[in-house]
């Protein structure tokens, strides 16, 4: 199926929100937590607090896709097919952090990571942080692609359309009872079982799964009808105004608003892009973005490890550099990361998932 070129663009977007903000300013890797002092920091800690939401886009996305290439397949072969997708690169990150560990760059936390390995170590009651934590998103995204399998697979019709409203309403309803608002803090249980990466991925993939069904129905029509100036140019201001407050809200200073707000913009971004009729969504619909969205995972995976090591064995040795090259300082993160995800997709990624679709 062929390739939609908006949503790729996208996704370029969100991971470069997610590398800027975890290099620079959030977790126990990034610059700032490390060297609070820096004042040039604290800008970039100013401007990419939000940018965690960020995930929510890429749950937003998954579940667009699920919908928008499901094919009749069984649930071992769907289960088979996710874990020859995912695990690869990340047994490719745990393994740099073992090497790591021996050097003392990372302190390893073995057992957890056998979980993250095995996909299982954020949802329901079973929590584990891993040796990189960032990587309770692809437990969370697995575990959600699957809730949403079984129920496309195995119920009729309008059982689905009941589900696909209510679970991500009950979703996001517990997350504003426990955390009013805000998505920011994926590890943890709420009684037990209330993961909130789980319920963060329920949410956000049962919204892309109903966008999906929404561009599927009207695709056609939408295609064939010659829209006047009036419609087109509210499609222009539609595709800009919500363009618009998703770049503000990931990299602009705000006060914090509730993240629900964020999800409904971004998936009405999502739906007008795809429909494709917009200034804005005729421009972005190009090849340079599906180049540089294959990527987008292995940058997502091996990110953490890549500025976990540097900052270990580089900056926190050098923190002269550092204080007086803050610059540089992100910029070599950057392109280490950067080369780490190129390396990662071409010579872990893409050969290992070639050759385990054969094997299996």
């Amino acid at each position: 199926m062929e390739k939609l070129k908006n949503i790729e663009f996208i996704r370029v977007f969100l991971i470069s929100v997610i590398v800027l903000l975890h290099t620079t300013a959030y977790g126990s890797w990034s610059l700032l937590v490390n060297f609070p002092d820096i004042p040039q920091l604290k800008i970039f800690h100013n401007i990419f607090i939000q940018g965690n939401n960020s995930v929510e886009g890429f749950f937003i996305i998954a579940g667009f896709l699920l919908v928008y290439t499901l094919k009749n397949q069984s649930v071992k072969d769907f289960i088979k097919k996710k874990y020859i997708r995912l695990s690869p690169v990340i047994i490719f990150a745990v393994l740099m952090c073992i090497i790591a560990s021996f050097w003392h760059a990372i302190k390893l936390r073995f057992w957890d990571d056998i979980l993250v390995v095995l996909l299982l170590n954020n949802f329901g009651i079973c929590l584990a942080h891993g040796t990189t934590p960032t990587l309770w998103f692809t437990s969370a995204l697995f575990a959600g692609l699957l809730v949403y399998f079984l129920i496309l697979k195995f119920f009729t019709k309008n059982i689905k359309g009941i589900l696909l409203i209510l679970l991500p309403i009950m979703a996001y309803g517990i997350l504003e009872y426990f955390q009013h608002g805000s998505f920011s803090t994926p590890h943890k249980n709420y009684m037990y079982i209330f993961n909130v990466g789980f319920l963060r991925a329920i949410g956000g993939i049962g919204v892309g799964a109903i966008a999906a069904h929404i561009y599927k129905r009207y695709i056609d029509k939408v295609r064939k009808k010659v829209f006047n100036y009036i419609a087109i140019l509210g499609i222009n201001i539609a595709e800009f105004g919500l363009l618009s407050f998703v770049v503000w809200w990931l990299i602009v200073p705000h006060r914090q608003l509730n993240c629900i707000y964020f999800v409904f913009a971004f998936v009405l971004l999502l739906l007008v892009f795809v429909f494709e009729k917009g200034i804005i969504s005729k421009i972005t619909n190009k090849d340079i973005w599906v180049k540089l969205g294959k990527y987008q995972y292995s940058i997502y995976v091996i990110h953490s490890v890549v500025g976990k090591i540097l900052i270990n064995t580089a900056w926190l040795t050098h923190p002269d550099f550092v204080k007086n090259h803050p610059y540089s300082t992100i910029s070599v993160i950057i392109l280490a990361i950067l080369a780490s995800g190129y390396f990662t997709y071409n010579f872990v990624e893409k050969p290992c998932c070639k050759y385990l679709k054969k094997f299996l």
